[in-house]
């Protein structure tokens, strides 16, 4: 996985960390966090137990879903769209079922894109 990212001209530190010794993951059984003062991602290591259960290949496929969806909230973040939702905690742009149809989606969109030649 890479450790940085650019992100519309920002550069986001990328770090994989045991969810057991990351209090924002463990506290809130997140897979991940994008924090936007720190410019940092996070990503739930899934070599821990918490993921015992998993195929390699099930690794592999939610290490990437988590980060695609980090990366939208930086994308988010970075636009300025974090603050202008009309509520900082619960608004549009911090929706989870948003962000999440966009990182769950985007892998088909670009391919789409690509197959109709226009990225």
């Amino acid at each position: 996985m890479v450790k940085k990212a650019n992100v519309l001209g920002t550069k986001y530190k990328i770090e994989v960390r045991k969810i057991s010794e990351d209090e924002c993951l463990y506290i809130n059984g997140w897979a991940g966090y994008c924090n936007e003062t720190l410019k940092l991602i996070v990503i739930g290591d899934v070599n821990g137990e918490e993921y015992e259960k998993c195929t390699d290949e099930e690794k592999i496929l939610i290490e990437k879903e988590v980060l695609r969806h980090e990366l939208t909230h930086a994308f988010l973040n970075e636009s300025g769209l974090s603050s202008d939702s009309l509520q900082y905690s619960s608004g549009w742009a911090k929706n989870e079922e948003m962000v999440d149809w966009f990182a769950k989606q985007s892998p088909k969109i670009f391919k789409l894109f690509s197959e109709c030649g226009c990225l």
